[in-house]
């Protein structure tokens, strides 16, 4: 299940354009309550065909967004944790690598993370929303980064991973996602800036416009086999994502 259906994908974009209701009816040609019934969930794909191209949106992926299932391949130290939030949930992410165990995110319940990582020895945080810090308080001997910390480009070596951080800022800022190098395959925790099928809801039009081009610049530029781990939803690829996102059909 995703974290967004097509409605929520246009209300993000609609939001990010600063774009009123009525102004965009006036655009696409089309009766704002065909906009509204939209943004309710009604999916009516001509008007969703009308109004796409004006939020630069892809009407297509949108439309098919109810049948995307992104598939990911296991990876050896990869581990997926779900707490409580929202109607999915929040995720946090532990990468294990023989005795080294790094968390990224605390969710909102640290009880399986300590599980799984009772000795963590660090924990990396992609932005201070309450729902991925909430918990931390729970690692008090670990060593937290924080993003008022790094910044973009810097790189970190621990153990037999390397670790790199690129700026996600646009959801939240600062934010940044931290690209793992040493698994099978390589891994990226991204936060709220990018789910599959979707991205995160950015406060203003300056905020999205910089939350796009982040994304373009620092994350779908990257192999396409990259694994993506968001902060909600399932994970997924950089290759699926441009393949399937209805924010980036071009």
């Amino acid at each position: 299940m995703l974290e967004d259906d097509f409605n929520d994908c246009i209300s993000k974009a609609i939001r990010g354009h600063g774009c009123p209701i009525v102004s965009l009816a006036k655009l696409a040609g089309i009766p704002e309550r065909s906009i509204t019934d939209c943004l309710q969930g009604n999916e009516n794909p001509s008007a969703i065909r009308s109004i796409a191209p004006h939020l630069q949106l892809s009407a297509e992926r949108l439309l098919n967004l109810k049948n995307y299932r992104p598939h990911t391949p296991i990876v050896p130290g990869l581990t997926q944790v779900t707490s409580p939030f929202g109607h999915l949930g929040v995720n946090a992410y532990v990468i294990t690598s023989g005795d080294l165990n790094l968390i990224f995110d605390t969710g909102t319940d640290a009880s399986d993370l300590q599980l799984l990582a009772p000795d963590a020895q660090h924990v990396f945080i992609t932005h201070e929303h309450p729902d991925h810090v909430a918990e931390l308080n729970s690692f008090t001997t670990a060593e937290i980064h924080r993003p008022a910390q790094l910044q973009h480009g810097d790189q970190m070596r621990i153990a037999d991973l390397s670790i790199h951080i690129l700026d996600v800022a646009g959801h939240a800022s600062p934010a940044f996602a931290y690209l793992i190098k040493g698994l099978e395959k390589d891994v990226c925790i991204v936060g709220d800036a990018i789910f599959a099928g979707s991205i995160g809801g950015c406060p203003s039009t300056s905020a999205y416009t910089t939350a796009l081009s982040n994304i373009r610049n620092h994350i779908l530029r990257l192999p396409g086999d990259t694994i993506l781990c968001p902060g909600h939803g399932p994970m997924t690829t950089v290759t699926q994502e441009l393949a399937h996102n209805p924010f980036f059909a071009s």
